[in-house]
């Protein structure tokens, strides 16, 4: 495990040093639906409002525009976003894309699967604040292996702010994933997570089932008062993108969820 470890934070350094800032041409194709104006005109949503639920989109069809390098569509949705009254609250369908640039073929397939294949979105529980919770992550407890299951790892404090300066160009407010505390359980992916320190910030656009969160991803470093830092602010190490509406739930284990089970947590136990 030791060597695994040291393995994926060797590659993820070289990493670093090899990945270029180029941003690729967007894609051609028609926006989504979620573009749409006037949403952004009202000031304050709520999650459950019957406006949010509108066009087809969805985590599954982000992940295809990341995937096909349309970052001009993406960055548009995240600078146009909705700003909501208050936190997600439950289990959320997840997706995402590695945009960081990987030196070795082997590099890239390790980043995809700890990123994509054995990662199926988060949870955020109830709290008394709410525009302040903390929450978990839904990852493949090992790597490979038939039936292995889901457990909730890798945690994180949230809270709901009406701006960043990260994203200086986000027109909502916005949700922030702060990792300085990762670990629940001796994980080799949180184990990871202290050594390679992200953060996350991620705006609500309207969605096929209602509001679908994106995200995006940084990399860097957190101080003693649990400050993050980006090594590259304008350089993104993934997006990602979480539906918490059932309706994404119900798709996510019909269509897009292989035989893993899942170990269950009870969200409601407000803090």
């Amino acid at each position: 495990m030791n060597r695994f470890l040291n393995l994926l934070l060797a590659l993820t350094g070289a990493a670093l040093m090899a990945c270029s800032s180029n941003a690729p041409a967007p894609s051609a194709e028609r926006e989504p639906a979620a573009l749409s104006p006037g949403l952004a005109s009202r000031r304050v949503w709520r999650a459950d409002d019957p406006l949010l639920k509108r066009g087809d989109l969805t985590v599954w069809k982000l992940k295809d525009l990341a995937q096909a390098k349309d970052f001009e569509t993406l960055e548009r949705l995240f600078n146009n976003g909705v700003s909501l009254d208050r936190l997600p609250v439950g289990y959320a369908a997840g997706t995402g894309a590695r945009v960081l640039g990987m030196p070795t073929e082997a590099g890239l397939t390790l980043i995809d699967n700890l990123t994509g294949l054995n990662w199926r979105g988060k949870i955020f529980f109830e709290s008394k604040d709410p525009k302040s919770s903390h929450g978990l992550n839904r990852i493949r407890r090992i790597m490979n292996g038939d039936r292995v299951p889901i457990v909730p790892m890798a945690a994180f404090t949230t809270r709901l702010l009406p701006r960043h300066e990260l994203v200086p160009e986000a027109t909502s407010n916005l949700v922030i994933l702060n990792y300085t505390n990762p670990l629940t359980l001796p994980y080799w992916q949180e184990r990871v997570l202290t050594k390679i320190q992200v953060y996350d910030i991620m705006v609500a656009v309207p969605g096929k089932y209602g509001p679908v969160y994106v995200g995006k991803t940084w990399l860097g470093s957190y101080n003693e008062n649990g400050e993050f830092r980006a090594f590259n602010p304008g350089e993104l190490i993934a997006w990602y993108f979480l539906d918490f509406n059932q309706g994404a739930l119900d798709e996510q284990m019909s269509r897009h969820w292989d035989d893993s089970p899942e170990d269950p947590i009870d969200y409601r136990s407000k803090r």
